[in-house]
């Protein structure tokens, strides 16, 4: 490497560094102590967090990328009136642990999910999948097809897609920037959002920025941009279950078109589409969407549709 290059990469990490301790960006909570809404379960040495509750008919709820159980508050207690619904931090995000050796790639994420589902006498379920969590719920069923009942795909990115390796510049140059990249990022995404921009209050955006504060994050971060998270894509022509795609018709983030796709790829796939609602379409109309989830469960064997809910 040339020594103006090495001298440029350091003024940059210097300059990362002192900007972080300008604006109080940092890593200032500790993963064991922090409070935690829902409850800790150990899958091979890692500890998961999740939320269970109600009775009947399983319903697992898997967030997105930068979610974790509280992307559900609103939905949860509606869905719970008459089925069991467990609800997950994936690996990394939310308040399970923070370890940036565990497997953070999406196959890593399914395979946690399996375990924790085997140790809660889970065997079969629906899934709901919201945003990269529908990638994780399309790639658990085509792994374990026997495991789901359904699926539920909310603002969902599609995996028939291969995602390359990427090329990741040094460590040392990225790391000091990752926390201010990561929380610039994560702000102008959650604004961008919602349809509704007065449903983001500074509560809501506090409860999603509080788990980028826990020790082991940036690592974890780290950890999965250098991930090959999408190794193949999933030849969604295999989903033989029920699947509902659940899309918001302003959704900036993953764009309805996606949906469309997904649907046209999936023979018994049906289609809702939710008005007045962005990327956050859970939170937006929970109810609206709880209203399609528990229809199409009854109605599951029904032919294909698409409607628009208003």
């Amino acid at each position: 490497m040339k020594l103006r290059t090495i001298v440029a990469l350091g003024a940059v990490t210097a300059g990362a560094t002192l900007l972080l301790r300008k604006v109080g960006l940092h890593e200032d909570l500790e993963w064991e102590t922090v409070q935690k809404p829902g409850s800790l379960i150990d899958i091979d040495g890692y500890r998961v967090h999740y939320v269970d509750v109600g009775a009947g008919p399983s319903i697992v709820l898997i967030h997105g990328f930068g979610g974790q159980t509280y992307s559900y508050r609103h939905l949860i207690p509606m869905i719970a009136r008459d089925h069991r619904v467990i609800a997950v931090d994936l690996k990394g995000f939310g308040y399970s642990e923070r370890d940036a050796q565990t497997d953070l790639t999406h196959a890593g994420q399914v395979a946690m999910l399996k375990s924790l589902l085997d140790k809660l006498d889970v065997d079969h379920a629906t899934f709901v999948g919201h945003s990269m969590g529908g990638g994780v719920v399309q790639r658990f069923a085509a792994a374990h097809p026997e495991m789901v009942d359904a699926l539920v795909l909310a603002a969902s990115v599609s995996t028939d897609d291969r995602v390359g390796q990427r090329v990741m510049p040094p460590a040392f140059v990225v790391k000091p920037m990752v926390p201010l990249i990561e929380r610039l990022v994560s702000s102008r995404m959650l604004r961008a959002s919602y349809y509704d921009a007065a449903k983001l209050t500074d509560d809501v955006r506090d409860e999603y920025m509080r788990p980028l504060r826990i020790r082991g994050s940036v690592d974890g971060l780290m950890a999965m941009m250098g991930a090959a998270t999408n190794p193949a894509p999933v030849d969604l022509a295999r989903i033989t279950q029920p699947v509902l795609i659940l899309s918001a018709a302003h959704d900036r983030i993953v764009p309805l078109a996606v949906g469309q796709r997904i649907r046209g790829q999936i023979p018994q796939a049906r289609m809702v589409v939710v008005d007045k609602a962005g990327h956050m379409l859970l939170e937006e109309q929970p109810e609206d969407c709880a209203r399609a989830i528990l229809d199409f469960l009854r109605e599951s064997q029904a032919g294909v549709a698409v409607a628009t809910v208003t």
